[in-house]
């Protein structure tokens, strides 16, 4: 095989692949734009809490070692406005509002994983 046969199929591996990548992505993508309806909140695993996105709210959970986090639902959306962990990560996190996202305090153990339809 001569050098410029090579570069033509290192192109076309490529393109392949970068196709390939897209519809998996745009497939993602497509499956996981439904509004949610709920949120489930565990900590260290266990499930504590199960809010309704439909209603506005503000609860507090406490976390698996002392740590306190305010969630906020408003919209149909929900984002954790307070918390006590020195790094804040959850707070930069956002609202979140679609099926299949997340809200995670590792300080505390929180995991709030947003539920669209089933």
């Amino acid at each position: 095989m001569n050098q410029n046969n090579r570069k033509k199929n290192d192109v076309l591996l490529g393109a392949i692949l970068l196709l390939l990548a897209a519809v998996m992505g745009g497939g993602y993508w497509f499956t996981h734009r439904t509004p949610a309806m709920r949120a489930e909140v565990t900590i260290d695993g266990e499930l504590v809490k199960t809010l309704d996105l439909s209603k506005d709210q503000e609860v507090v959970i406490l976390g698996a070692r002392g740590g306190k986090n305010r969630l906020v639902v408003q919209e149909g959306r929900i984002w954790c406005a307070e918390a006590s962990c020195p790094d804040q990560v959850c707070v930069h996190q956002g609202k979140q509002s679609r099926d299949g996202e997340l809200i995670v305090c590792l300080p505390s153990l929180m995991i709030v994983q947003i539920i669209g339809e089933e």
